[in-house]
Formats: C-alpha cells, sequence, structure tokens
C-alpha cells in the first residue's frame, strides 16, 4: 500500500478547482442567477466543501500525519463530492426507474446487493490493504456484507489488515448500508428535482417503516439529517475523549469512523482489540458516547420525530397552558418502554452472571461493564473485554439480547423490540382467553398480535435449520459458540467468540447469507419471494380443529 504522493493531492485540487470553476462559470453566465443557485444549489455546497477540503490539504500540515488516515479520509471525501455531483446528474431519469411495478422488497434487497457487490470489488483493490496482504474474494464478500448490513464481524482484523484506504471504504459502505441506498436515492431525487410520486411514497414508506404516506418525505428528510447531525456531534465528543497521546490526524479519523458506526450500530473498530484495547482501557467517557450513539441509532427515527415533536409541544403548553396536552404515539411509548426494561434488566442480568456469580473480565468498574454490554448486545456489537472470555451463563443473556434486537425504522436488526413485546402480550392473551390487545389505553388492530408470534415462530424456525447448517459446516466447534456466532450474525450485532476467523468457507458464506437477511428483515425476504395469492370467489365453510 503505497504512500499518497505530493502529485495526487495536486491532482485532487486541481479536479476540484475545474469541478467549482464550472459551475462558477455557469453561475456567472447565467441570466436568472437566483433561479441557478436553487436548482443547483446542492452542487455548489459540495462544490464549496470539495474547494475547502481540497485547500486544506495543500496548505495544511495535519493532513500528513504518519498515520495518513485522516489523508485519505479527506482525499475520499473531495472525490465523493465530484463523484455524487455526477450521479446526482443522473438522478434525473430516477423517475424512469421508480416507475417500474415491482415489489418494495426488490428494490430493497436489489439495492443492498449492488452496494455489497461494489464493496467487494472495492475491497479486492491492493490499495485496500497492507502491503504484502491479500484478500479472498469470499472475506472480501464476508466483509462488504458486514459493513453493508451494520453487522461488525470481521474475518479479518479492520485495524491491522486492512490499510486506511481500505478502512475508508469500509467506514463509506457502513454509512450507506446504515440509511440505506434507497433511502439516500430518494431524499437526494426530493430535494433537488421532482419531489415523489404515490408510487415512491409507497415504496420508501415499506422501506423506512413509515405508515402515513403523507409523511414519508419528512420522513426521509429528517432520517438523512438526524443522521448526519448526531454523528458530527458524535464525533466531536469521541475527539475530546480520545487520548491525548494520539495525534490530531488519528484522533480526528478515530472519533469520525467511531461515531459513524456507532450510531449505525455497525461494531466495526480501527483499534487493534476494538474498544477492549488497552489505550481506551478505563476510558469511561468514551464508553458513554458510544452507547449513547448505540441507543439513538436503534430507537428508530419514528420514535426520535414522535419525541421531538412532543417535546415542542410540551415547550407550547408550558407558554400558553390553553394547548391541547400532547400525547406520544403507542409505538413510541412502547419502544421506549421496552428499550428501558431490556437496558436496565439486561444490565442486571449480566451483572449478577458475570460478576456476582462468575468473576468476569472488567474495563472501568463491572456497572459499566455490565451496562455497555446490555446496549451493545442488541445490534451493536462493541465489546469493551474479551466476549470469548465471559461466563457461560452471561453468553446466554447475550443470546437473548442480540435476538430481540432493537426497534423498527432505525439501524438495528433482531426480531425488533415491538415484535417481541407485543408477541408477548398477544400470547399472554391467548392463555387468558382474550381478544382485545390493548397498549396504553389503545386498542391494537386484530392481525397485529399474530402476526407478531408467526414472526417469532418464522425466526426460531430459520435460526434451528441454519444451525443444523452451520454444525454440519463446523463439527468440532461447540453448539454454544455456534449458536452466539448465528444469532449474531442474523440479528446483525456482530459479537463474536473469536471464532470468525476460524470460520470455514462453507460457514461465512452461510453466515453472509444471514447477514443479509437480518438486514433485510426475515419477514420482508418471505413475503418478497413468496407468490401473491388470489382471493377465492366463493369462501368455503368453516370448520373447527382440535389444538389442545
Amino acid at each position: 500500500m503505497g504512500d499518497i504522493t505530493r502529485q495526487f493531492t495536486l491532482l485532487t485540487a486541481c479536479l476540484a478547482l475545474l469541478f467549482n470553476a464550472e459551475h462558477l462559470i455557469n453561475l456567472a453566465r447565467s441570466k436568472h442567477r437566483p433561479n441557478y443557485i436553487n436548482l443547483w444549489g446542492f452542487h455548489l455546497t459540495l462544490g464549496a466543501l470539495s474547494g475547502a477540503v481540497a485547500l486544506g490539504l495543500l496548505i495544511t500540515p495535519t493532513f500528513h500525519t504518519d498515520s495518513q488516515k485522516l489523508s485519505f479520509l479527506a482525499h475520499g471525501f473531495v472525490q465523493a463530492c465530484m463523484v455524487l455531483s455526477l450521479g446526482l446528474r443522473a438522478l434525473r431519469h430516477q423517475a424512469q426507474i421508480t416507475s417500474i411495478d415491482v415489489r418494495p422488497g426488490w428494490l430493497f434487497m436489489g439495492s443492498f446487493l449492488i452496494l455489497i457487490a461494489l464493496g467487494t470489488c472495492l475491497l479486492k483493490l491492493p490499495r485496500a490493504v497492507i502491503d504484502g496482504a491479500t484478500l479472498s474474494w469470499l472475506d472480501a464478500l464476508f466483509t462488504s456484507t458486514s459493513a453493508v448490513c451494520v453487522t461488525g464481524l470481521a474475518v479479518k482484523n479492520t485495524a491491522q489488515f486492512f490499510s486506511p484506504t481500505g478502512q475508508v471504504f469500509i467506514l463509506c459502505l457502513i454509512q450507506i448500508g446504515g440509511l440505506g441506498i434507497m433511502t439516500l436515492t430518494y431524499y437526494l431525487s426530493t430535494i433537488l428535482f421532482r419531489g415523489m410520486s404515490l408510487h415512491d411514497r409507497m415504496v420508501l414508506g415499506e422501506m423506512i417503516s413509515e405508515k402515513h404516506l403523507a409523511q414519508v418525505s419528512t420522513a426521509v428528510r429528517f432520517i438523512v439529517l438526524f443522521t448526519l447531525i448526531t454523528e458530527c456531534l458524535g464525533s466531536i465528543l469521541l475527539f475530546f475523549a480520545l487520548p491525548v497521546q494520539l495525534d490530531l490526524g488519528e484522533r480526528i479519523f478515530q472519533s469520525i469512523f467511531h461515531s459513524l458506526s456507532a450510531f449505525c450500530n455497525a461494531g466495526f473498530s480501527t483499534f487493534k482489540d476494538g474498544l477492549a484495547d488497552p489505550l481506551l482501557h478505563g476510558n469511561t467517557a468514551f464508553q458513554i458516547i458510544i452507547a449513547t450513539l448505540i441507543i439513538a441509532g436503534g430507537l428508530g427515527s419514528v420514535v426520535v420525530r414522535d419525541l421531538l415533536s412532543w417535546l415542542r409541544q410540551q415547550a407550547h403548553r408550558l407558554r400558553d397552558p390553553s394547548h391541547l396536552r400532547p400525547r406520544l404515539r403507542v409505538h413510541t411509548r412502547l419502544v421506549l418502554t421496552v428499550t428501558a426494561l431490556l437496558i436496565f434488566g439486561g444490565t442486571a442480568l449480566i451483572y449478577l452472571s458475570e460478576f456476582i456469580l462468575y468473576q468476569g473480565p472488567i474495563n472501568g468498574s463491572s456497572l459499566l461493564t455490565a451496562l455497555f454490554h446490555s446496549i451493545t448486545a442488541r445490534t451493536a456489537g462493541f465489546n469493551t473485554i474479551d466476549t470469548g472470555a465471559v461466563g457461560p451463563l452471561t453468553i446466554h443473556c447475550l443470546i437473548l439480547l442480540m435476538l430481540i434486537g432493537g426497534s423498527p425504522g432505525g439501524t438495528a436488526g433482531g426480531v425488533r423490540t415491538t415484535v417481541f413485546a407485543v408477541a408477548a402480550i398477544h400470547l399472554l392473551n391467548v392463555i387468558r382467553s382474550t381478544t382485545d390487545l390493548i397498549l396504553f389505553r389503545r386498542r391494537l388492530p386484530e392481525t397485529i398480535g399474530p402476526k407478531a408470534l408467526a414472526i417469532l415462530v418464522l425466526t426460531m424456525a430459520w435460526l434451528f435449520i441454519n444451525f443444523a447448517l452451520l454444525r454440519q459446516l463446523q463439527p468440532h466447534v461447540t453448539d454454544t459458540r455456534l449458536v452466539f456466532e448465528l444469532v449474531s450474525a442474523f440479528a446483525t450485532v456482530g459479537l463474536s467468540m473469536n471464532l470468525t476467523s476460524d470460520l470455514t468457507e462453507g460457514a461465512k458464506a452461510l453466515l453472509i447469507l444471514n447477514m443479509f437477511v437480518g438486514r433485510i428483515g426475515l419477514i420482508t425476504v418471505v413475503s418478497t419471494f413468496a407468490p401473491t395469492l388470489r382471493k377465492r370467489p366463493v369462501q368455503p365453510p368453516t370448520e373447527e380443529i382440535i389444538l389442545a
């Protein structure tokens, strides 16, 4: 892996200069400059940002530290701005693509498959790995899938095997995969061109879990802006939390990488031993910031939007008591309640199993270690201790938390908090022979309980079949380690009992499939492949069977 030369920096700066010159000339020649700015404002913004960074590359020595990670990130940003501008011009034909009458699931899966394939090719480039290292096509596909599906399982050590270029590639895949390439496409086409058609709203509403079609455009904008703002704030906080012995460029790169990875619940780290690295041992501030970003990314945009709206209405009501009392959605209340129960309940279970019944490893304090892993186990995948060294009872607690996962509409995986809660309440109602499913003084649709229970049953069936296959592919590995690795892949968590790098090729391929299905959603995949059933013109007579 060669270093970035001065000539390459000059070439990048020249391209940025030409990129800006084109728009400046067109702006000067335009007869209606306000209209030009309104039409091409986003491109002008990209040009200004790329020009500023390119200027920094030329005059600021910070960009050329020994690690050169920040330099690679800066060069990649300048080039990405120019590629994005060219791509946006091609998006003017997006209407022809989205007008095709296909199931949203096919578009969703197709977008991820294209991104995974592109990431695989990028990671196979010689500059993506360190000098003398080679990455097989299967390992490149595994790493790309893990990054795009924001899982975090790694067959190669991200810090030691991949070059700064490769790490930037992984970071880009995490960001695009976390947001969803279709979400980005629709967002950019909405703000730049023509808005959204009804078909667009229906397609994207399925992808981002927004049921109200009138709110889809607003929801997409909020997802993108909330993601970028939160990641920027997280980067700033992490920068000040990182050890000062790191040079400036390294601290900036590490803070940006871990902020994006944490918010997207990806679990990738560019430290040698992840967050268990000796450099971060006992760094309470760093762990708390990472945990906060994980929670923010895992709640889901619907919940965050509802919370912000509720806070605004509360503020109005404080100023004017005549305003109606604001009320959170049932979905928001359920997500917040279940999330709090899982975080604190998981903390109590891990603390009991790991530090009272077992003398487990500690990073910072036993309570902080238990709290952090209760949060990260529900799809983030970061670890501040060696997961392979934790107690057997703790492993089963982590598996349960991984399986439940995060909330719909976010970057988290698993069966989702709402599915788990609704299925449990529905099952309780069946036992008590109660038909109405009531939450927070609101009655839910009759079909939602059976659907949640069906998702759980389908998930367990999927995992059982995949475990049987994994057992045949890895006959010499214990069942606990195999189940842990399988659930971690399917729930897009990324925690591992130090098994990923020792997997056979068949086992890697199986986990690649599980990461993809887990990111898309098992019910989405099944419903997409299932044939559409026609309604029967005549309904057959009803007859009961004995179940118990």
